[in-house]
């Protein structure tokens, strides 16, 4: 399982897991992946424990770049 927290900025990561004290949400990927405006992509993640959510945009170049282990992990759960 891969971690996928580089995908957020800092002010998301300094938010702590509800379940696990003085630590970060470990987020994965769901399959919510949508295009938007721009060439942007939009991707839906949950922590694996709390089951917070949080929506990434990525731009084109940086969704190609995730692709292939993005739609991996989807595929996983």
């Amino acid at each position: 399982m891969k971690n996928f927290n580089h995908l957020l900025n800092k002010q998301e990561l300094l938010i702590g897991c509800k379940k696990r004290n003085l630590s970060q949400c470990q987020w994965r990927p769901t399959g919510n992946i949508r295009a938007t405006a721009g060439d942007n992509v939009c991707v839906s993640l949950v922590c694996e424990e709390c089951l917070a959510r949080t929506s990434v945009f990525l731009s084109e170049l940086s969704y190609k770049n995730h692709e292939k282990i993005l739609l991996k992990e989807i595929a996983r759960v």
